[in-house]
């Protein structure tokens, strides 16, 4: 069997041509642009799996679908999502577009979700029985494994660890999604952007606060080069990202009993700066039954959206 992963993105769409073994026969990459609109966009995404459809004619094809934002993972619909950039696609019905233009009903998800499985299959080689991958980005986002399944909830939302309140005071930074105290608002890029510059106003002399004022963006390799030469500001930055991290990461284990967690995205890239304090944030909690297996690791593997969105598509179809 051959599956299909799409991992769509803002700015591009990635796609994985993978068999049932988990080999990779093909990856390709989409520009995306808003010109062409959302059906035009779709209509591209639709050209791709059709080739593959020819180039694997006669083998079972299973295509997955990777969406950021609100999916219905049911129904196949993307609720929400204001990072895209069409116009008119809340309620976007991305199956039943896609399935008109190629005849092959895609599974739709969540694209965080999808990479939770990619990270199972590829990573843990489904060893663990209960996992959260957490994903640390611009934003923050999850997927959590289940009884060896992927566990996406009533609504298809489950694994929104991002969205977690860490801090319920009044005072609280303002996260995207409008709330005030979510994990996101300290660890995501744009939360330690804020931690950042609220730490050079205060100390506008530190090799961190230098090293940002050479830089008409910011990017978060900065903290990590900073507190590679030994910057103060910039460790504490991460230590307190540790911090954060450890206390989302503990509320999650004691309402979920995991036995993995595993840490993926742009910001895991700086995990050996943070990763110790949030183990120590762990090894603090006074219930310590579900941290004392539990496994915390990190993939910096930028594929796992695309390679979860084709192995399970696969996996769904051979269940039939």
């Amino acid at each position: 069997m051959i599956g299909i992963g799409v991992d769509i993105g803002g700015t591009f769409v990635k796609f994985y041509v993978m068999n049932e073994h988990g080999e990779i026969l093909r990856k390709e990459k989409m520009e995306t642009l808003p010109s062409i609109g959302a059906d035009g966009f779709l209509r591209q995404i639709a050209s791709f799996i059709n080739q593959i459809k020819t180039q694997f004619s006669g083998q079972p094809i299973a295509v997955g679908v990777g969406a950021p934002g609100d999916v219905d993972n049911q129904r196949g619909i993307l609720r929400y999502n204001p990072n895209l950039p069409f116009q008119n696609i809340d309620h976007w019905p991305l199956a039943d577009i896609l399935q008109k233009y190629t005849a092959i009903r895609p599974y739709v998800a969540n694209d965080a979700t999808l990479a939770t499985w990619g990270i199972y299959e590829s990573l843990l080689k489904r060893q663990g029985d209960n996992v959260l991958v957490v994903t640390l980005g611009t934003g923050v986002g999850g997927g959590l494994i289940l009884g060896k399944e992927l566990y996406q909830g009533s609504n298809g939302t489950a694994g929104e660890i991002g969205h977690t309140k860490i801090d319920c005071s009044p005072s609280a930074p303002l996260c995207g999604c409008g709330e005030r105290g979510c994990l996101e608002a300290f660890v995501g890029t744009i939360g330690i952007r804020r931690r950042v510059m609220e730490s050079i106003r205060r100390q506008p002399h530190s090799t961190l606060a230098e090293m940002v004022q050479q830089e008409q963006n910011f990017k978060i390799e900065l903290v990590s080069r900073a507190a590679e030469q030994g910057c103060p500001v910039a460790l504490k930055i991460w230590q307190d990202t540790g911090f954060f991290l450890g206390t989302g990461i503990a509320n999650a284990v004691l309402a979920l009993d995991v036995d993995t967690v595993v840490l993926t995205g742009g910001v895991s890239g700086a995990a050996k700066y943070f990763l110790s304090e949030t183990q120590n944030v762990l090894n603090r909690q006074k219930i310590q039954t579900p941290f004392k297996n539990m496994k915390l690791l990190v993939s910096q593997d930028p594929n796992m959206g695309g390679v979860g969105a084709a192995m399970y598509a696969i996996y769904q179809e051979l269940k039939k």
